[in-house]
């Protein structure tokens, strides 16, 4: 038998390519083309879980494939999302679920529709254009001098077959000689910019179509707008290049949305512009089958040796612990941790008292801001595996009998 440390060592020193030949499999592969190919034209809830394979997908992608037959429970974590704090999810002491919520929130995007003309006494109105303003209010001053961004999509259905997009991108490459100060970027400053990437994106974009403000309340509000463009000869009437193309301002088919889009690079980082900072499940396809991947490489993993699935987790979550508490919260985190520092099993902290000395001690041998280094992670979990080997599996390699409690 292979130790955990080598068997580990083995999986980790190439995760990439681990993670390759994991989604090549014949079974992982059919699954990940089905939800790539499938959760677009999911929108909702209901859409989800009536999907079987979708929906164990998802599952298994955030580490919940045992629940998955909790649909009642799910349900309930899906529906009152996370924006509340006394949401559900957001009540259960295990993160793996409000991050589900969130991954699969099919209320991201703000949208309006317009109306039809009416009939009034002095005869027909005007149809109405769409108009949406977002939930939330900008901050009175953003800062964008340095990796903050907001990334979203703007999209208008113009007639009855067409929708046309803008991809709106704030940051500081975008605003950069555009504002007066990177750190203190005004509302009217981002609605202008807003304008202005709206206006470049040109006649098969939205120029013309759409246009941005700011409310009293201090939130970004679209409308839609009428567009004319009188073709190559700047007249009214021709055809071919000379023809006109006119877009309607309001009726019933003139829709307008705004989206999250995924950030321009990993190293951004996402701020609120007024619509949340989460993206739709069919934009984090990419994010979910990752997850994927990792859970299968690590659940495999542990089928064959508990050992190299709890270290390869280990080194996953890592850099998202910041004390005791985080460790203490999660059952596996805390065998890791404990068989490292030499702590029994059970820590026997059943008053809050308890295990507040706990998580202080743990706080006091693990330096968790040096988790922010993947070398520190490997060593910490190579650690892991090297005392796991002595403690379970003397007989996969003589050497590691030496470090056996029995050893004389």
């Amino acid at each position: 038998m292979t130790s955990t440390l080598t068997s580990y060592v083995l999986l980790s020193r190439n995760l990439a390519t681990s993670l390759q030949r994991k989604g090549a499999e014949a079974v992982v592969a059919r699954e990940t083309a089905y939800y790539q190919a499938n959760i677009g034209k999911v929108k909702s809830v209901d859409d989800l879980m009536a999907d079987q394979r979708l929906y164990a997908y998802a599952m298994k992608a955030f580490g919940l494939e045992d629940m998955t037959y909790a649909k009642a429970f799910m349900r309930k974590v899906l529906t009152e999302g996370t924006a509340d704090s006394t949401a559900f999810a957001n009540r259960l002491a295990d993160d793996r679920y409000v991050a589900f919520a969130k991954a699969f929130d099919f209320s991201q995007a703000a949208s309006a529709t317009g109306t039809d003309p009416t009939l009034t006494a002095g005869g027909y109105a005007l149809p109405g254009s769409a108009q949406l303003s977002l939930t939330g209010a900008l901050a009175e001053a953003t800062d964008f001098s340095g990796t903050n961004e907001a990334r979203f999509v703007i999209a208008s259905q113009v007639d009855a077959t067409t929708t046309k997009t803008a991809t709106i991108v704030l940051n500081k490459a975008s605003l950069a000689g555009r504002v007066a100060d990177l750190a203190k970027v005004t509302q009217a400053e981002i609605a202008t910019a807003i304008n202005a990437q709206i206006a470049a994106s040109g006649a098969g974009g939205l120029m013309g179509k759409v246009e941005v403000s700011v409310t009293m309340q201090g939130r970004l509000s679209f409308e839609t707008t009428g567009y004319t463009d009188l073709g190559l000869d700047g007249e009214a009437g021709g055809d071919g290049a000379n023809a006109d193309t006119v877009t309607l301002a309001g009726g019933k088919t003139r829709t307008l949305t705004v989206s999250n889009a995924l950030l321009s690079d990993p190293g951004q980082t996402a701020v609120d512009i007024g619509n949340g900072t989460d993206v739709a499940p069919d934009v984090n396809v990419k994010a979910v089958v990752d997850a994927y991947l990792q859970q299968s490489l690590e659940s495999d993993a542990g089928a064959e040796d508990t050992g190299v699935r709890l270290a390869l987790y280990f080194a996953r979550k890592a850099p998202t612990l910041n004390s005791g508490y985080d460790v203490l919260g999660d059952t596996a985190l805390t065998q890791v941790v404990n068989t490292v520092l030499g702590l029994p099993a059970t820590s026997g902290a059943t008053t809050s008292e308890a295990l507040a000395q706990r998580a202080s001690f743990i706080g006091s041998k693990v330096d968790f801001a040096s988790f922010q280094d993947p070398a520190k992670v490997e060593a910490f979990a190579r650690r892991f595996a090297a005392i796991w080997d002595a403690q379970n599996n003397t007989a996969s390699d003589p050497i590691l009998a030496l470090f056996s409690n029995d050893a004389a």
